[in-house]
């Protein structure tokens, strides 16, 4: 992969990000709307009862609906400086001509990750289940990504080698030092 594609896909990163920072505005505005709005048609008694009260996220006295809409918006608001920084991150690695791809394997445990390594291609696996219990019973979520990495030339199986930072960033290197590294989209 040449330096200008690795550019390119920057570039389009970067642009898919200011894409969902500018979506997830609107639906906060949207959002704060339709709280307005239920507070212009809260009857009297509890306008008065809410009157003086500063909406805070630490406040015991503060309704469901008003802790919900305060943990949304404080969370769509750190949404996109931690992909930024995700991002950064993943740039600073760019010149490391050893690593292969970097994999977001945010939200899996260790246990839920494999790798394999066969016919010049390396093959990220990961599955993710959760159970929660619901007034209505119990629910389950599923995650699972796949993604498949084609050696480069001259690179064998044998040299490749995989790690998992802090962070959940899965670090696929070589010891041989072939091209630019491909990020894992």
């Amino acid at each position: 992969m040449t330096m200008s594609m690795h550019c390119c896909l920057l570039e389009d990163a970067k642009c898919d990000l200011r894409q969902a920072e500018r979506e997830m505005r609107k639906q906060l505005k949207l959002m704060h709307s339709e709280v307005q709005q239920l507070c212009e048609e809260l009857p009297a008694p509890c306008l008065r009862r809410l009157a003086g009260r500063h909406c805070c996220l630490h406040q015991r006295d503060t309704c469901p609906w008003e802790r919900w809409t305060l943990t949304s918006r404080v969370d769509v608001e750190q949404e996109p400086a931690s992909m930024r920084k995700r991002l950064r991150r993943l740039c600073k690695c760019s010149h490391d001509h050893e690593l292969l791809a970097l994999i977001d394997v945010e939200g899996f445990d260790p246990n839920d990750i494999i790798v394999m390594v066969k016919d010049r291609k390396v093959k990220v696996l990961a599955e993710h289940e959760e159970e929660h219990t619901t007034a209505r019973g119990k629910e389950y979520n599923y995650r699972n990504i796949t993604k498949q990495i084609s050696l480069p030339p001259g690179v064998s199986e044998d040299e490749v080698t995989y790690s998992l930072a802090p962070d959940n960033i899965m670090k696929i290197e070589t010891t041989h030092n072939c091209c630019p590294c491909l990020l894992g989209r």
